[in-house]
């Protein structure tokens, strides 16, 4: 018998709607929209998760994003550059928002169609984001299918 352990099922399974997309009222948000099914509900729910212009802006900065992803693609044909260049920023504002999500629930959500406000949870998101620059980084790679260079 093996000792290999089982891989632990998650207890939310969260997949990306739609977004990044600007606030219809407002053009200093943007947010995107999860479908969030928890194992033990019935259904799904869509929640969708604000962020100010400005508190990306910060972030891309903090993450110097600009210029770490001309440096991701500087090995591709400058024919392909384009499309990552293109793609990188959407996917960057997905993965914060997903980082967001995260944090939403474990402060708890309810089996509703709900909003994250621009306003909440913003001191937490920094501080997460403080840790796991690396790890957003990483799956924006994955999502761009780009191959982390040794």
């Amino acid at each position: 018998m093996s000792d290999m352990a089982l891989p632990k099922i998650p207890q939310y399974r969260m997949t990306l709607f739609y977004g990044p997309e600007p606030h219809e009222a407002d053009s200093a948000i943007v947010y995107c929209v999860f479908n969030v099914k928890k194992r033990s509900w019935k259904g799904g729910v869509q929640v969708a998760i604000e962020m100010t212009q400005t508190q990306l802006a910060d972030i891309r900065e903090r993450f110097e994003f600009g210029q770490w992803l001309q440096g991701a693609v500087v090995h591709f044909p400058e024919s392909e550059r384009a499309d990552f260049l293109e793609r990188g920023p959407d996917i960057f504002v997905q993965q914060i928002c997903l980082m967001k999500l995260h944090l939403a629930i474990e402060v708890g959500i309810q089996q509703e169609n709900s909003r994250i406000s621009k306003d909440a949870l913003v001191a937490e998101l920094d501080e997460v984001l403080e840790k796991k620059e690396w790890s957003v980084k990483q799956e924006i790679l994955q999502e761009l299918d780009i191959e982390l260079q040794a």
